[in-house]
């Protein structure tokens, strides 16, 4: 980052004579803070589905598990219409506009719900960007396919998103140039994840997957994936600290099933995914490790008061390392596993909730052992992180306004593993929650729905580092007499200020300014350092919804 800069065109930038080729091949796509709903541009539709559930319009759903997928939101729509016209809530003036905003992108699937011939439609969406941060502007182009066959009881999905751009790599291209530098981390040339193109772009595809879902018995439901896409479990509306989507997004299978009960619903979904490889050299032995990441959840979800998540997941690799089928086992515990093989693979557990105790607030909590020790004589330390936050629609405002605070701990160790092979990383990006390990994150925001499309925010935020990072293995030092964060502390403080503008097709953009003084850079003592940075996005969404 440089501080004091201003946006200018690159010299880098797309030469004019590409974009009617590139215009002609892409459809488009932008990512937002948690999984996408496919062809959804940005993150309004999951933003509008938690703030409806947030006041109470909505009566739940799964939002803890992502991500959902175009039928998932369509039934949500379906329940909360019904809801509203025996009366069982009352929707104000910007939730009704938000219901009816989300109501007409999700036009098809409703329809569908109602079908039980077959029927199929096939979506193209592009969206051309304009992309600037600071010194560096220059265009984007992303795209979408998504082919539905099928009825509302038995359907198949193909769906894939293509990305051309120069700019750094990141599930969100706002919020990445925001983040702190991550911690270094044990990089090789098998990190490489993409190769740069001309005028140093970058052909990506983010997502694509084939999907077949099936409702075999009442309302229950089952689906398969297979494919790359993205997972994110936990109750963090930005970030996780188990599995997130901060990292580049999974080639996996996955296998989820929702099952309406007495008293609430409960999702259950598992996958395999494999991970990239790493190379290991300590001078005498040099091998490229294979490495596997396999998951499994347990959602309940009762109305829109309360959702309880358990999770547990290992990652796995190693010299000739391949496929381990009792990972594969959706419903067998993974420390039995690993108990009874004498394994010493990454196992992490992680557990969430989310209360809603009055239509408005929404209180949400995570934690996750990357190491407990439940033995009183072992003499190692807890490895865990966790997050707890507030959300608040204040009923005064019209329910415009939002506020949101949430508090954020990685110990150190967490996301660790004494062999180098099994750390929490994926293409040398955390897993798990961006801010690495040994630190912590204080985050106070104020948000304001203008319109169903417009939204202005202010966010500021404090953030302390430690000196250990993911590279950091626990070697029997006196954790006790270790603070946290440790050494040298690097602390830094933030203010942010956006606007987002975002329809359903047509021009939209967003602007955001931020503002971060840093202490202790990069650990040394008395060294403060002050950086700006203007980031904005104008872009034109149409397609076929």
């Amino acid at each position: 980052m440089k501080a004091n800069s201003t946006s200018r065109f690159s010299p880098h930038a797309l030469p004019i004579l590409f974009l009617p080729i590139i215009l002609l091949l892409s459809i488009s796509f932008s990512v937002c803070a948690v999984p996408n709903v496919p062809l959804n541009f940005d993150s309004w539709v999951i933003d509008a589905l938690a703030r409806l559930e947030t006041v109470g319009v909505i009566d739940g759903f799964h939002r803890n598990s992502l991500p959902l997928s175009r039928a998932d939101v369509a039934r949500i729509i379906q329940r909360t219409d019904a809801r509203i016209r025996i009366g069982d809530v009352v929707v104000s003036q910007i939730d009704s506009q938000l219901l009816e905003k989300l109501k007409r992108e999700f036009q098809i699937e409703i329809l569908r719900l109602n079908e039980q011939r077959s029927k199929q439609k096939t979506h193209i969406r592009l969206q051309p960007e304009v992309r600037g941060a600071n010194e560096e502007i220059a265009p984007t182009l992303q795209s979408g396919f998504h082919f539905a066959v099928g009825n509302r009881r038995n359907n198949l999905t193909i769906y894939s998103e293509l990305e051309f751009t120069n700019f750094e790599q990141g599930p969100d291209f706002v919020e990445s140039y925001f983040l702190p530098d991550p911690p270094p981390l044990l990089k090789s040339p098998a990190d490489q994840r993409f190769e740069r193109w001309h005028s140093d772009y970058v052909v990506d595809f983010k997502r694509s997957y084939l999907q077949y879902r099936m409702m075999p018995f009442g309302d229950a439901e089952l689906d398969i994936l297979v494919g790359r896409d993205f997972v994110y479990w936990g109750a963090g509306p930005d970030k996780s600290v188990g599995i997130s989507d901060n990292s580049p997004p999974f080639e996996q299978i996955r296998l989820a099933g929702t099952f309406p009960c007495k008293f609430g619903t409960i999702k259950v979904t598992a996958f395999s995914a494999e991970l990239n490889s790493t190379w290991f050299d300590d001078g005498e032995t040099r091998y490229l490790a294979k490495r596997y990441l396999s998951a499994h959840r347990l959602d309940y979800q009762f109305s829109d008061w309360l959702e309880v998540g358990v999770s547990e997941w290992v990652l796995y690799g190693g010299d000739v390392q391949s496929v381990e089928w009792n990972y594969l086992n959706p419903v067998i515990p993974y420390y039995a596993v690993q108990y009874n093989a004498k394994r010493d693979d990454n196992l992490m557990f992680g557990f969430d909730v989310t209360i809603r105790p009055i239509d408005g607030v929404r209180l949400y909590a995570e934690w996750v052992a990357d190491d407990f020790q439940y033995n009183p004589e072992t003499n190692d330390p807890n490895a865990v992180t966790w997050l707890t936050g507030v959300e608040w629609y204040p009923m005064l405002t019209k329910r415009q306004l939002g506020i949101r605070t949430e508090y954020v701990r990685v110990t150190r160790w967490a996301y660790t593993h004494l062999d180098p092979d099994n750390q929490f990383a994926h293409f040398g990006t955390m897993i798990g929650h961006p801010i690495g390990t040994d630190a912590d994150l204080l985050t106070f925001r104020v948000s304001y729905q203008a319109t169903p499309s417009a939204i202005f925010e202010t966010r500021i935020s404090h953030q302390r580092n430690g000196e250990a990072d993911i590279t950091d293995r626990f070697y029997g030092e006196d954790y006790e007499n270790i603070s946290f964060p440790s050494g040298v502390v690097e602390r830094l403080t933030e203010l942010r200020i956006g606007w987002k503008y975002r329809p359903i097709s047509g021009l939209n953009g967003s602007v955001n300014y931020g503002w971060r003084h840093i202490q202790n850079s990069e650990h040394k003592q008395n060294i403060s350092k002050q950086q700006h940075r203007i980031v904005f996005l104008i872009a034109y969404a149409w397609g076929n919804p």
